[in-house]
């Protein structure tokens, strides 16, 4: 229980961290690009005005001069332009409503080549004034901002800019991130493992406390009940010559002092299991003899309800070996023929059926006609000290711990105990065994 409480901590810590480290890179990363983007925008934006305004002056802007000349007008044509406002990595296109070139920067930048014309013109949205857009074009990024001239209908320019190195920068930036952050995955993952360990000492102590309370208390109470039953029996000698009503009274203590001599039994028997954690006993025996021998130990109390226990166990060959705990295991079949045989109603029935199960595994099946338990209460039926119906539970002497035993007893072996159960229809306990042969 202490392993599994530190490992979901361990994993809920890691979890909580790997997502706050997440959160932090996409976090970063986004603020990155919002601003490398905002930048390009900006420059863009920039170069597209500076551009309109010297296309406008030189188509309608005269010369300055004298005022002999003043009325003169610049003949120059626009695709003179020179661009010398652009960047080093800008290129710009002027184009009229067939498509033709009227100016580009082919002259000032090395980007405008036939190829880059075309392809910039094939990927601008048409009919549209105003457009951004990322192209690919031999293996570069560009961003290429479309729009209509001022005034002039079907004239438009494009403005574009080289932004591989930002691409470049994002990619190397994502894989920084991502490799930092598992690292410090990682480091958290370790420490967080440290850290819950000892954050569980505290617990650990209590727990190792309260076992030891628990095996020391059934330990020191054996003798104590022992000594009342053993007065209980002499009691009884001379029981005819009580009053009925200190009769009743004896039958009551009787049942209490049995009830709890195996209340401190399970304790104590649980405690130890708690300390070992492992099976006291390795040793080879026969599995089905085993079963044999319990189901005889229990006929007797079955006949006292004329209930009928029927063995299905060929799958075992008789004197077939297995490897563990005898005793765990003859606990184990007692406790649930035991509850079986509780828990039916006269004149019924319980069957124990053998089968492999995966390669070298056992499956043995315990199945009543009994009351049966209710769904809800299905998933608790193996905890410590539950019982589905306390009054009867207590009726037949039950403690509420004879199922978590009979658990522990089946993982201490590997396997699994299942249960299966239907109101007024009865109940199925499975036992899985791992090849122990």
């Amino acid at each position: 229980m202490i392993k599994k409480t530190r490992r979901n901590l361990f994993i809920i810590y890691s979890v909580i961290i790997g997502l706050i480290l997440i959160i932090m890179a996409v976090t970063f990363y986004l603020m990155l690009s919002g601003v490398l983007a905002r930048d390009e925008h900006t420059r863009l934006e920039a170069a597209s005005a500076k551009a309109q305004m010297e296309w406008q002056r030189r188509m309608t802007n005269p010369i300055g001069g004298t005022n002999d000349n003043r009325d003169m007008k610049d003949n120059r044509p626009p695709h003179k332009m020179e661009w010398e406002f652009l960047q080093s990595n800008q290129a710009a296109v002027v184009t009229d409503m067939n498509g033709q070139i009227l100016s580009q920067s082919l002259i000032r930048n090395p980007l405008v080549t036939e190829g880059f014309v075309r392809e910039i013109q094939i990927q601008a949205v048409n009919n549209k004034p105003y457009v951004l857009q990322h192209i690919e074009i031999d293996n570069r990024s560009y961003a290429v901002m479309s729009m209509d001239m001022n005034n002039l209908r079907g004239i438009r320019l494009y403005i574009a800019e080289d932004i591989s190195n930002q691409k470049h920068l994002l990619t190397e930036m994502r894989w920084l991130l991502g490799g930092v952050s598992i690292l410090l995955l990682v480091v958290a993952s370790i420490l967080g493992y440290i850290l819950a360990g000892r954050a569980m000492i505290p617990i650990t102590r209590s727990y190792e406390r309260q076992k030891a309370f628990t095996a020391d208390a059934s330990h020191e109470l054996r003798t104590p009940l022992s000594v009342l039953q053993a007065s209980m029996e002499i009691l009884e000698e001379q029981k005819q010559q009580l009053p009925s009503i200190h009769q009743l009274v004896m039958g009551h203590m009787k049942d209490e002092i049995h009830r709890m001599i195996r209340l401190t039994e399970n304790l104590l028997l649980l405690a130890r299991m708690d300390s070992t954690m492992q099976l006291s006993q390795m040793e080879l025996f026969d599995l089905r003899q085993t079963i044999v021998s319990t189901m005889d130990r229990m006929r007797l109390a079955a006949q006292a309800k004329q209930i009928f226990i029927e063995a299905h166990v060929d799958s075992l060959k008789e004197g077939r070996s297995y490897k563990g705990d005898a005793d765990q295991i003859s606990q184990l079949l007692y406790i649930l023929l035991d509850n079986a045989v509780k828990f039916s109603d006269v004149e019924g029935s319980v069957i124990v059926r053998s089968q492999s199960y995966t390669k070298g595994g056992i499956e043995i099946t315990i199945a009543d006609k009994g009351c049966g338990i209710p769904a809800e209460d299905l998933p608790h039926v193996f905890e410590r000290f539950y019982r589905v119906d306390k009054a009867r539970s207590r009726e037949s002497g039950g403690t509420g711990l004879g199922l978590s035993i009979a658990r522990r007893i089946v993982h201490n072996h590997g396997g699994e105990l299942l249960v299966k159960s239907d109101v007024d229809q009865g109940s199925v306990f499975i036992i899985r065994l791992p090849e122990m042969g």
